[in-house]
C-alpha cells in the first residue's frame, strides 16, 4: 500500500478509506440483518468488488431471496475479471475494514466477524450529499450483505465467485 500523499488523485477518490469503511459497514449491517451475526472477514473482499463494479451492481438481483447460484448462472459474464478486480482491490479493502474498525464503524469479533457498530453520523453525509453510485454503491452493499446471509457458507459464496477463501 502506497503512502497516502504518494497515491494518485484518482486512486484517493475512488478508494477512499472512509467510504471504503462505509462499504464495509454496510455489508456487515446487512448480513446482521439477514443473520444476526457478523459478517465474515473474508465475505468483504467479495462484497466491495462487488458493490463497486458498476455492471455488476446494476445487474444485482432486487430481492435477497434470489437464489445465487441460479443468479451466476443467468449472469455468469459478471465472473470475467472479478477475481483480477478482487486482487487488485485487496490492500484498499483492508484498509477499509482497519479504518472502519479504528473510526468505530465495525468491531471484530474473536471469531473474526465484523459487526457493524450503530448507524454512523457519516453515513448521512454520504448519502445526502454524495452522487447517485456512491448511494447505490451503499445500497447495494447492504443488499450484498443480506444475499450472502442466506447464500449459504462463506467458502459456498467464494467458490461460486471462483475465489478461494
Amino acid at each position: 500500500m502506497s503512502a497516502w500523499v504518494d497515491r494518485t488523485s484518482e486512486e484517493a477518490r475512488l478508494f477512499n478509506p472512509s467510504f471504503l469503511g462505509l462499504l464495509v459497514w454496510s455489508a456487515a449491517s446487512g448480513y446482521m440483518e439477514a443473520t444476526r451475526t457478523g459478517l465474515p472477514f473474508e465475505l468483504v473482499f467479495v462484497a466491495l468488488p462487488l458493490s463497486l463494479h458498476k455492471p455488476t451492481r446494476e445487474a444485482l438481483p432486487r430481492n435477497p431471496r434470489t437464489s445465487l447460484p441460479a443468479w451466476l448462472d443467468e449472469n455468469s459474464h459478471l465472473r470475467v475479471g472479478f477475481v483480477e478486480r478482487t486482487k487488485g482491490l485487496l490492500p484498499f479493502v483492508r484498509e477499509a475494514v482497519l479504518f472502519g474498525a479504528h473510526h468505530g464503524l465495525i468491531t471484530i469479533s474473536d471469531g473474526g466477524r465484523l459487526e457493524p457498530s450503530p448507524r454512523p453520523r457519516t453515513l448521512t453525509r454520504y448519502t445526502s450529499e454524495g452522487t447517485d453510485d456512491v448511494r447505490d454503491c451503499l445500497r447495494r452493499a447492504q443488499f450484498l450483505g443480506r444475499w450472502f446471509g442466506a447464500a449459504g457458507t462463506s467458502a459456498t459464496i467464494m467458490a461460486l465467485w471462483g475465489i478461494a477463501p
